[in-house]
């Protein structure tokens, strides 16, 4: 099946077909995935497929062959755990009763009798050795480049890593580390206990949990009695950016997005630019725009609001709100009672309407009329498409 419409061009169409697929899959029963250069489907333990190299087929556990498979070239079995084998990138894998034997060729040299020993070397890149797997481990790598790493691991007794330029050493761990690099030094005693960092751009020290500090440039974290309290200070460029947190809930925010200080579950108050908001009390305590906007005001007994030159307060679910924009201002009691004054002058409702009165009309029954005109309402005239001849 031709994937690419007749509409691209011959060169698009090239470039697209190289990454397109088609997949299907019915878990764990069946799967098929197929692209231009390859294909492969299987049924449960039944397999087969196409690629470059050829074709192959299998019947899982008894026997079988795949190509480009699990990040492998190429990879068979043989009523396996018995019999298997790997390739990838000229090195051979062989595998005899897995994981107890293994055999490496091609590339690679070495071989395994797990858990008792074993070693593999590909020369010029790495070596590895182990013994008493998963206690003794030993070897380089990166052997091609100019910083190798030397290991040899006796776990829990003493674990090393080294290269030209950093090293870590651990003794009876977690009782002593030590660890440096071109920037700086670390030490840790009974960690998480005591530690202390020390350089030209970072220093440090701790004592958990009663103290700890860290600096790394102008960048600093600090921690007095883990976790109640803790402050972090860090810039990017020459903005700076600052949090505190008590006991982990309680917290104030200096940031890009602004100003964030909660009290829990007493109040939290958020400020951005020249809009603010505070909130009583703050039973969710997390920083969140549609949380503040949409599900907080269902939970909040006292709210008030800041939009440049605007402020709205609501209280009780708004049995009292009052609404200001410079000058004037307007006041709700509930559905009972609203007071305004704007540039038209004083006025007020009862009970949504019902009667109310300013300078330019007075409403009875919800029904406006204009002040100083005739009885015919307000809504009426209004409504008159052209004016009289």
């Amino acid at each position: 099946m031709d994937l690419c419409p007749k509409k691209w061009t011959a060169q698009y169409c090239s470039n697209y077909r190289k990454i397109s697929k088609e997949k299907s899959y019915f878990i764990p029963i069946y799967s098929s995935r197929r692209s231009e250069k390859a294909s492969d489907t299987a049924f449960t333990l039944l397999f087969y497929g196409t690629s470059e190299k050829g074709d192959y087929f299998g019947f899982f556990p008894l026997f079988g062959k795949m190509y480009n498979r699990f990040r492998k070239d190429e990879l068979g079995f043989a009523a396996w755990p018995l019999y298997s084998y790997t390739r990838s990138e000229g090195a051979t894998k062989t595998n005899v009763a897995w994981p107890v034997f293994s055999f490496y060729g091609g590339t690679e040299e070495g071989f395994k009798v797990w858990p008792l020993y074993g070693t593999r070397d590909q020369p010029g890149i790495r070596n590895q050795q182990f013994a008493l797997w998963p206690f003794i481990f030993w070897g380089e790598k990166n052997l091609d480049t100019d910083e190798p790493v030397d290991s040899f691991y006796f776990i829990p007794f003493y674990m090393k890593s080294t290269t030209k330029n950093k090293a870590w050493y651990s003794v009876l761990w977690p009782f002593f580390q030590y660890a440096r690099d071109k920037d700086k030094e670390k030490w840790t005693i009974l960690w998480p206990i005591f530690s202390s960092t020390s350089g030209e751009e970072n220093k440090g020290f701790s004592f958990f949990p009663l103290y700890s500090r860290e600096e790394k440039g102008r960048d600093r974290r600090t921690s007095v009695l883990w976790p109640i309290y803790r402050e972090s200070e860090w810039y990017v460029n020459d903005q700076r950016f600052l949090r505190k947190s008590f006991l982990v809930i309680d917290r104030y925010i200096e940031d890009d997005t602004g100003v964030f200080y909660n009290f829990w579950p007493v109040f939290e108050y958020e400020e951005k630019k020249a809009d603010s908001v505070f909130l009583f009390p703050s039973i969710l305590p997390f920083r969140d725009r549609g949380l503040t906007r949409i599900v907080k005001p269902l939970i909040t007994l006292y709210e008030y609001r800041k939009k440049e030159n605007k402020t709205m307060t609501n209280f009780l679910y708004g049995l009292y709100t009052r609404e200001e924009d410079g000058e004037n201002w307007k006041v709700r009691f509930a559905f009972l009672l609203e007071l305004r004054k704007d540039a038209d002058g004083t006025g007020f409702e009862l009970l949504s309407g019902l009667f109310g009165i300013d300078s330019q009309q007075v409403e009875i029954f919800f029904i406006p009329f204009k002040r100083g005109a005739s009885e015919e309402p307000a809504g009426e005239q209004a409504a008159a498409p052209f004016p009289s001849q």
